[in-house]
């Protein structure tokens, strides 16, 4: 099943949402992007959405401005429904994000070694 994103732009009226499928989805303002987000203080080639087995994840490409991951900088993030991704001016918003929650997610990958 795919990932869902809904993109608010402020040249834009209304929300636009967009499905992501398996693979990479590269974003900026660049000819080459999968998605163009053509506003000032987006990067030409600003960053990536990847999706696979399941899982989102962002990650900027050394923007000028960086991405934001709800109100925090970051340069690669999973991402999980109801996340805020903020790209210059952009917000997108994750309404269908990696399939386990944040806590599943965390406590799946600290799990305690058992000693031989």
């Amino acid at each position: 099943m795919p990932a869902l994103i809904q993109i608010r732009s402020p040249h834009s009226p209304s929300p636009r949402p967009l499905k992501l499928g398996k693979g990479q989805t590269l974003f900026g303002r660049g000819l080459g992007c999968s998605l163009c987000l053509d506003s000032q203080g987006v990067s030409r080639d600003h960053g990536a959405f990847s999706y696979y087995i399941g899982v989102l994840v962002v990650e900027d490409h050394d923007s000028t401005n960086g991405i934001f991951v709800n109100g925090t900088k970051v340069k690669r993030q999973v991402l999980y429904t109801g996340d805020r991704v903020k790209v210059g001016p952009v917000e997108i918003y994750i309404q269908k994000g990696s399939a386990a929650s944040g806590a599943d997610f965390r406590s799946a990958t600290s799990a305690p070694q058992t000693p031989k």
